[in-house]
């Protein structure tokens, strides 16, 4: 099968939901939960023109790309990007990250952030464990990296509400739009 303009790819592991922890703990195994939806994939097949990807190459993607729901009437429906048995289809804009041969790649104009500790000095009204809207760059488009002088390690401010957060292999980053970096530290 040969796709116009999209990325044709399965959930990895044949699994359109991720209930299982690395530790083995069950969590969030219901379908209201965008947490407990697989956004792992793998690529299978490639738009006939203009195609950054390879096959066979792991990716991140949207929440709602393989992400089930119950209609009005209570019946179970497949998610919009279904097409048949275990393919689904994905646009590009909805791809955020690839692994090839090991290596991670930010796909499209965003970089993944690590939120920062906050330091504790004396007595503070804020509750919050992380510094807001500061981060260390994880991951960068190079693209991006090399045009505007932002590199992975660097400390960087972000416009409110640009980050989206996303759990890679345990560990917690923030997907935000390179557009909306506002500062090196």
């Amino acid at each position: 099968m040969e796709s116009t303009f999209f990325y044709l790819i399965e959930p990895l592991n044949g699994d359109t939901r991720s209930y299982v922890t690395n530790d083995g703990l069950i969590v969030g195994a219901n379908l209201e939960d965008h947490k407990s939806t697989q956004r792992l994939a793998k690529v299978v097949g490639l738009p006939r023109s203009g195609a950054e990807l390879e096959l066979g190459d792991t990716i991140v993607v949207h929440h709602n790309t393989f992400r089930e729901y119950y209609d009005m009437k209570g019946a179970l429906k497949k998610s919009a990007n279904f097409v048949e048995d275990n393919l689904y289809f994905v646009e590009k804009e909805r791809i955020y990250m690839y692994v090839r041969n090991g290596q991670e790649s930010v796909f499209g104009d965003y970089a993944f952030v690590r939120p920062i500790e906050r330091e504790q000095e004396g007595f503070q009204y804020s509750t919050r464990a992380e510094k807001e809207l500061v981060g260390e760059v994880a991951l960068v488009n190079d693209r991006y990296s090399e045009q505007e002088q932002v590199f992975e390690g660097d400390i960087i401010t972000f416009g409110k509400d640009s980050e989206y957060e996303f759990k890679i292999n345990g560990e917690r980053f923030y997907r935000v739009p390179t557009k909306n970096i506002v500062a090196v530290l």
